[in-house]
């Protein structure tokens, strides 16, 4: 009897693509992982510090 196949780690095409089309759903997506169960993807959460931050000096000195 055959052993099974053990699973196979995604290509770095494969990775390209999902990050291409994670990106155009969620501007912000990154990539968390890599394994053989696929790409992981982090994304940004509206309520994180950041976003309150965003486009806000963060030094006395900057105007």
């Amino acid at each position: 009897m055959p052993s099974p196949r053990s699973p196979s780690m995604p290509t770095q095409t494969q990775i390209k693509q999902a990050f291409d089309i994670a990106r155009q759903l969620c501007p912000g997506a990154r990539i968390k992982g890599i394994g053989p169960d696929g790409v992981i993807f982090d994304y940004p959460d509206k309520s994180a510090a950041s976003d309150e931050w965003e486009g806000k000096p963060f030094s006395g000195d900057a105007l």
